[in-house]
């Protein structure tokens, strides 16, 4: 089976999951296997390495399956778990919101978090079935890093001897591929009638909307294609839209002279028509965020009740060019020659990054641009490959620059996970360093406001009360637009492909298609399957 990744050359990527610069999801999800996974219709958990899971008071009970083994063929064990969820304490894992200690339960297959105090369960379980958590801590691997610092781990890039624990195993990578075969000791592996999977390093999305033209690519796990380019598939070619709870936002650096300052976030804000944006990254599947908060769009109102209407919306469908202005004034900013100026002399603007070969960020980021530029920002756009793109996140070498502005999946639409996210964004190592600590911002009713908006966020994991949930969802949601950590724009629906002239595949609307991404896990399930 042929699908592609578009992260970089495989040469330059590794499989270790915490070092987050060159790792390639694209083979490690198929390579490591869910504990657990959301079903988009059902609103139901699917258990993976998981046989069950229990929630009772103070304590999570998780039982991995007795089948469950490394393709060395030695059985996955509480020990490899605990070993990986330590490590995932020295990376700051949510999953340590809420967990006080892990520990063996009764026997090798069962393992104990011990909770800070009894907690939300649904943060619990989105937590564990994250699409982004795959058991990869081979113990006899990771082991040596327990007692390291974390740096020493982000910096560990696994690549030539990487145990697997899901349905295919590493054979070889090359500049042109990634090489998979059929894990036979995996417990599904009597699901899978083909020999593996090759992934062909392609940059950008024209490649791969190319690879499906010409039928190149049997899959493709997530690409953006307009609806121009859909009508040319070949009949054989199946599209699958899942909602992504995930979308194109503006990153800042709050270390920045310029763009740490809340009144010149809030200008940005200000200019950019997120209407316009998402009617020409894609309207069929784009949609603005009706208010910056840092909640999904379609969860905004359900989750912010009668103080929604307070929100600042910033302009959804328009670009309010008066305040952006009077904001950047009292800044100490002023026009000269069309262009905005600090007081010192400093132009307002710079390079803004976005990544190369992601077709519809390219147009978004366009737009962004163009309405910023036009309103007296001076600002060049950067097309970076996802390694470098990344990279310059990480290390806090920017500006602003086009990047998504919630974690996507099935727990963004708890809004504990996106809001949390924004204030250190594991992704980049928080490098778009938003302080930490105690923040004033206006009041939602006049005055002014003091929150510690990581500290409180954090309640909501160790509480069970859903109104005092949603006082805390909604303060952190105010502080996030007043004070803007990320400034979120629109909002898609996934579109991920499969192909059925040679491959069998569920029916359209089927609840089997309905879990991210189908062609990581419809294999698993046996769903996805070579035609004889």
């Amino acid at each position: 089976m042929v699908g592609a990744t578009n992260n970089g050359v495989p040469t330059n990527l590794h499989l270790n999951p915490e070092a987050t610069q060159n790792y390639d999801p694209r083979a490690g999800n198929f390579v490591f296997e869910r504990f657990a996974a959301y079903n988009f219709n059902t609103k139901e958990f699917e258990m993976g390495a998981l046989e069950e899971w229990a929630i009772d008071g103070e304590t999570v009970t998780l039982t991995l399956r007795d089948d469950l083994k490394w393709d060395t063929g030695e059985d996955v064990t509480a020990r490899d778990v605990l070993t990986q969820f330590r490590l995932m304490k020295k990376m700051g894992a949510s999953l340590w919101d809420f967990t006080e200690s892990v520990e063996q339960g009764g026997d090798d297959k069962t393992v104990v978090l011990n909770l800070k105090r009894p907690s939300n369960p649904e943060v619990i379980k989105h937590t564990l079935a994250n699409g982004s958590l795959r058991l990869y801590a081979y113990h006899p691997t990771f082991e040596q890093f327990l007692d390291k610092d974390a740096e020493e781990l982000q910096q560990f890039k696994w690549e030539g001897d990487v145990v697997a624990s899901g349905p295919f195993s590493v054979e070889s990578k090359s500049k042109q591929s990634w090489e998979l075969t059929r894990n036979p000791e995996y417990y599904g592996a009597d699901n899978i009638n083909f020999a593996g999977i090759s992934l062909l390093s392609r940059g950008d999305n024209t490649a791969l909307q190319q690879g499906l033209m010409g039928r190149e690519l049997d899959f493709v796990t997530s690409l953006f294609a307009p609806p121009k380019i859909v009508a040319n598939f070949p009949d054989s070619v199946e599209e699958i839209a899942i909602s992504a709870k995930w979308g194109y936002g503006v990153l800042f650096n709050h270390d920045d002279p310029d763009f740490g300052k809340r009144k010149v976030r809030q200008a940005v804000a200000h200019v950019i028509n997120r209407q316009q944006v998402a009617e020409n990254a894609g309207p069929r599947t784009k949609a603005p965020a009706p208010k910056v908060t840092g909640v999904a769009p379609n969860d905004q109102e359900a989750w912010l009740g009668d103080a929604f209407d307070s929100f600042e919306s910033y302009g959804m469908a328009e670009s309010q060019t008066d305040k952006a202005a009077a904001l950047l004034r009292e800044a100490g900013y002023s026009k000269e020659d069309g262009t905005w100026k600090h007081s010192s002399g400093r132009t307002l603007g710079g390079t803004y990054y976005t990544p190369a070969g992601w077709t519809d960020w390219t147009t978004a980021t366009n737009t962004v641009v163009d309405q910023l530029n036009s309103f007296g920002f001076d600002f060049e756009i950067s097309q970076k490959p996802t390694g470098d793109y990344f990279g310059g996140y990480v290390e806090s070498n920017f500006k602003m620059g086009g990047f998504y502005w919630m974690p996507g999946g099935a727990r963004s639409a708890f809004p504990y996970f996106p809001l949390r996210w924004q204030l250190n964004i594991p992704d980049i190592d928080g490098g778009h360093n938003f302080p930490e600590g105690e923040q004033t911002v206006p009041g939602m009713d006049g005055g002014e406001m003091t929150i510690d908006p990581l500290a409180e966020i954090q309640e909501v994991s160790t509480t069970q009360d859903r109104a005092k949930t949603e006082e805390i969802i909604q303060r952190v949601a105010w502080h996030h637009n007043q004070n803007l950590p990320v400034l979120g724009l629109v909002s898609k629906l996934d579109q991920s492909w499969l192909t059925d002239d040679e491959w069998s595949v569920p029916e359209e609307g089927s609840d089997e298609r309905a879990v991210k991404w189908p062609s990581e896990w419809l294999p698993r399930q046996g769903k996805l399957t070579a035609k004889k």
